[in-house]
């Protein structure tokens, strides 16, 4: 993610430092017309397309995952419109997404660029894609997604997307509100990266785990801004658990609204997909999508950053969450470990490269849920002399599945595990040895 949302009343940024109460950081609250807008929107919701929300990386040969992109489409539109605007080489990435749709039996004549960016494409000669800025407003480029079933939003800032989208007070482009417009009928629409991180009406912009949570110097810091609220369900996050992202995403959720604060993880070559008929999201690909609730949590904001009370689950593929409820369902194939688990040995608390099992579903399946010898567990970071400790406990509403699906591949589902993040100092001495 890059940090090109300066722009004046192009986005709403929020920061937050150590020293900044958390009550300080919010966003300002929307005008009457845009919660009137919002309202509206809402209550079409229920017939608009599906939403396929994917955490970057996708695998190229992800058939699951194409297939439900392309599945969405509403009969009679077979069209697959490409938005290239976060991408720092904007017609080269629309290419490769258009070719491998294509491997997965979309024909060429229905794929098509919405000519829309900010940044020139260093690959290609004669055509300066940074003009595209203000296609926004532009007939024929708005024209392209009348037959479009799906429209995609590749990868790269999400600040560029927003920024091409908005106009320079905040209200909608054209091009915008005919994308709402076709959604809001059927047309389904999807995004990996920051085409994800877009989706709800608050988006993360930048910051790191160690940079949020962590003091100055630690890391990049956490921003929020205004996303263009196509999910309206929590907060989405992406490349959450190869970046190690549950820790930003915590403190994120304490800058919006109460009432508001879930969300929702998403790893890469893994989809999210929404349908508002159902309120359900199911989960496909390889990784797993992370379920924080921190509107019970409780925020400690001071010289170091404490964050307790917060839930969190795991889905994966073939699992799927009730939206109204924040619940998880597993999937078929899938049995309870509860009362019959199968690990029994404690996980170890330490960190880093020389310790195993450091992965979510690692820590809260096979660490916890998933053991007879742990009713709690912990997992150690710390940068220089600053550190956290994540602590997760197991309640009476905990409960955990594990599978195999069609693959052969290994799958947890664990649900309503208590989490706190405490922040903690260390002291590292090396050992003289003889």
């Amino acid at each position: 993610m890059g940090q090109s949302f300066t722009k004046a009343g192009r986005l709403l940024a929020v920061t937050i430092g150590l020293a900044l109460a958390l009550t300080s950081a919010t966003a300002a609250p929307a005008d009457a017309h845009e919660m009137a807008q919002n309202d509206t929107r809402a209550n079409a919701q229920a017939k608009a397309g599906q939403l396929i929300i994917v955490g970057g990386g996708l695998d190229p040969t992800n058939a699951a995952i194409f297939k439900a992109l392309l599945d969405a489409r509403p009969a009679g539109k077979k069209t697959v419109a490409i938005i290239p605007a976060a991408s720092g080489s904007p017609a080269g990435s629309a290419k490769r997404f258009a070719e491998n749709l294509q491997r997965h039996g979309l024909d060429e004549d229905n794929i098509v660029t919405i000519r829309l960016a900010v940044k020139d494409d260093p690959n290609t000669r004669g055509v300066d894609e940074s003009r595209w800025a203000g296609n926004a407003g532009r007939k024929s480029e708005i024209a392209k997604l009348e037959e479009a079933g799906a429209i995609w939003f590749t990868g790269g800032d999400q600040a560029r997307i927003v920024q091409s989208l908005l106009n320079s007070d905040g209200s909608e482009t054209p091009m915008l509100a005919a994308i709402h417009h076709h959604h809001a009928t059927g047309t389904a629409i999807g995004g990996t990266s920051a085409g994800a991180a877009m989706m709800s009406t608050m988006m993360l912009l930048q910051g790191d785990t160690p940079g949020a949570l962590l003091p100055d110097g630690s890391g990049e810091k956490l921003a929020l801004g205004r996303g263009l609220g196509f999910f309206r369900h929590g907060l989405v996050d992406q490349h959450f658990g190869e970046r190690a992202r549950l820790g930003r995403l915590a403190l994120a959720l304490g800058m919006i609204p109460a009432v508001k604060r879930i969300g929702f993880g998403i790893d890469e070559d893994t989809a999210f997909i929404i349908d508002h008929a159902t309120m359900r999201g199911t989960v496909a690909g390889s990784g797993y999508v992370t379920i924080l609730d921190a509107r019970s949590a409780r925020f400690d904001i001071g010289k170091r950053i404490g964050i307790s009370g917060l839930t969190v689950g795991i889905a994966s593929s073939g699992d799927s969450v009730n939206l109204s409820l924040s619940s998880i369902s597993s999937a078929d194939y899938k049995r309870s470990v509860i009362g019959r688990e199968y690990f029994d040995r404690p996980q170890v608390v330490g960190g880093g490269m020389a310790v195993s099992g450091t992965s979510l579903a690692e820590v809260i399946g096979e660490g916890l849920v998933d053991n007879k010898a742990a009713d709690s567990t912990e997992k150690l970071s710390f940068i220089s002399e600053y550190g956290l400790n994540y602590q997760f406990g197991q309640t009476d509403k905990s409960q955990g599945w594990w599978g195999r699906d069609a693959s052969g591949t290994a799958r947890y589902t664990v649900t309503n595990v208590a989490f706190d993040i405490v922040p903690v100092r260390v002291t590292v001495k090396k050992e003289i040895t003889q």
